[in-house]
């Protein structure tokens, strides 16, 4: 994976650097495969593969509380009220009215799930994809937000890249301005460092590879006739939308 920037970014002629991306392509698309008959590429913790975007943010946002991780919005108020609740039970209606509270308030919720959604985001995402108030905040409803408005409607440089193959680093720099563990492709520093509690920990190296690896994946999926929304979501780690 060292070679990817030089091949895809400092390689002179349009021809050779097509050349070099197919060859890059095919030879990431046969290592998946070996990978999937090996151990099974969609058996993995909280149900996000090995090396795909949604294990990185599990990692790296989430934790082990997983689709139930919460913070109330800085250490002071999370020290005095951190119990664990189980978000995937309540509605959608009720985290919002959550998320409306004033700050340091005893219920105040913040960022929600797997995807640590923030107020503004869940509004927008509730309108962009009909969620209604009613609908439970479950795993797959939160899997569906990050694969068809996060990653996709929100932050349009990451379907673009999964899609077309075009514009990696833009792809990259994305994921860092949307979750504040990763850091940035052309600062190496995150997006958010400093602001609040705000310090990225994932490289920017590990953000390139589980975008190439979902790019390769969308190819596989759509070219076997996979529809796209799903091989969409299948490529970030999506198994069921």
């Amino acid at each position: 994976m060292a070679e990817l920037k030089t091949v895809h970014y400092y390689v002179a002629r349009p021809q050779a650097a097509r050349w070099y991306n197919n060859w890059l392509l095919l030879g990431l698309g046969l290592g998946i495969v070996v990978s999937m008959l090996s151990v099974g590429f969609y058996s993995s913790t909280l149900n996000a593969p090995h090396n795909t975007l949604k294990r990185l943010i599990l990692e790296g946002e989430a934790g082990a509380r997983g689709y139930n991780s919460y913070n109330r919005g800085s250490m002071r108020c999370a020290k005095s009220n951190n119990k664990p609740l189980d978000l995937t039970k309540m509605t959608v209606g009720e985290i919002r009215r959550y998320q409306s509270m004033p700050s340091c308030t005893t219920e105040k919720l913040l960022a929600v799930g797997h995807y640590q959604i923030v107020p503004e985001t869940l509004e927008h995402a509730v309108r962009t994809l009909n969620i209604p108030d009613s609908a439970r905040f479950t795993p797959q409803l939160q899997d569906k937000i990050f694969a068809l408005y996060l990653a996709k409607e929100k932050q349009p440089a990451i379907r673009r890249w999964i899609c077309t193959g075009n514009g990696l680093y833009q792809a990259s720099h994305a994921v860092a301005g949307e979750w504040a563990i990763f850091k940035t492709p052309y600062t190496n520093r995150g997006v958010y460092d400093g602001k609040g509690n705000n310090k990225a920990r994932i490289s920017a190296h590990r953000v390139k590879k589980a975008l190439v690896r979902a790019r390769v994946q969308y190819v596989m999926l759509t070219q076997a006739g996979t529809p796209s929304n799903k091989a969409y979501a299948m490529a970030l780690g999506v198994n069921q939308l």
